[in-house]
């Protein structure tokens, strides 16, 4: 009698905690948009659990799940991570930066419920990128960007000072950990030792990186984030690349090249050792004019991230809380 009771307890114990899970009414928000969902978020140790599915299709990620393994993998362009039922911890990997590949830890376990996966919220802002927040029974998922432009760093790219858009893109882009690529990113031949900029005149979201004369990757605003979507190499390395790229002499390509019927910015940076800095302009047919030259001896005319008397012709509204 005395085993009977106490399994009674037991069940009604674990019935108790399952129904304390689903207890909260949750909704789901994605940049202000309600999701439509048959599995809400719930609470689970004071930490706030989401469907990983839903939420990451909302997103635009690819889920894969794995049954015999009980493992979800979730993708987005070069970024992917493997979450297992029962574990703490998930396996990210970056092939644009593969030694960034490791253990992310959790804030807690993996687990299913109501036959769905679910995840820590945190996960989904560390992994995508994208700013997360719970109140009021609602789960805010908001673009990176989203807030006023002087409280919000990554939102001064989308409709700041021109200059000061370009310097932040110029000044991060060397990270591959942060670089977003839409097919598998092609590599430099040589280890990298030099970063060309070509920003369409008046514009600052889209743009060519040249990297150490050879590879040559096309980065444009797509779906929140700063993204590759277009990369080649040079066909001749020891030739110059922005030549070739206005000749289409190219290989190794990953899409039809960009047309850009515009003249272009230019920045040119070789960061190490006695470290150089260009700058000018590229006319549409090529043409080259030089406005500013520095190294650690000299400097002719002004080193700055936009033409004389350019403006910015890009509008782009930043998304609000």
């Amino acid at each position: 009698m005395k085993k009977f009771i106490i399994t009674c307890a037991l069940i009604g114990m674990l019935c108790f905690s399952s129904t304390a899970l689903a207890a909260e009414n949750i909704s789901i928000k994605v940049k202000n948009k309600l999701v439509q969902t048959d599995s809400a978020p719930v609470i689970v140790q004071g930490r706030v659990l989401v469907p990983l599915r839903t939420v990451s299709e909302s997103l635009g990620a690819s889920v894969e799940w794995r049954q015999q393994q009980k493992t979800a993998i979730v993708s987005k362009w070069s970024k992917k991570a493997s979450l297992t039922v029962g574990k703490k911890t998930a396996w990210v990997e970056n092939s644009a930066a593969r030694e960034l590949n490791g253990y992310f830890s959790l804030d807690v376990t993996v687990r299913i419920i109501n036959n769905r996966v679910y995840v820590p919220l945190r996960f989904i802002s560390q992994q995508l990128g994208y700013e997360v927040s719970y109140q009021n029974n609602t789960v805010s998922i908001e673009s990176p960007y989203a807030g006023k432009y002087n409280e919000n760093y990554y939102a001064q790219i989308l409709s700041g000072d021109l200059g000061r858009s370009r310097n932040i893109l110029v000044s991060n882009m060397g990270a591959y950990g942060l670089r977003n690529y839409e097919h598998t990113p092609l590599k430099t031949v040589q280890p990298a030792s030099s970063m060309a900029f070509l920003f369409p005149e008046g514009e600052a979201l889209r743009f060519f990186l040249i990297e150490n004369n050879e590879t040559i990757t096309y980065f444009e605003y797509k779906d929140d984030f700063i993204v590759a979507t277009w990369q080649a190499h040079v066909e001749q390395i020891e030739g110059n690349a922005i030549e070739q790229l206005f000749a289409d002499k190219l290989k190794d390509r990953t899409g039809a090249t960009p047309q850009i019927n515009k003249p272009f910015f230019y920045h040119y940076i070789e960061p190490y050792g006695n470290e150089v800095q260009r700058s000018g302009r590229i006319d549409i047919d090529g043409k080259y004019t030089e406005t500013g030259y520095k190294n650690e001896s000299e400097s002719l005319g002004t080193i700055a991230n936009v033409l004389p008397n350019e403006v910015r012709n890009e509008v782009i509204a930043i998304p609000q809380n």
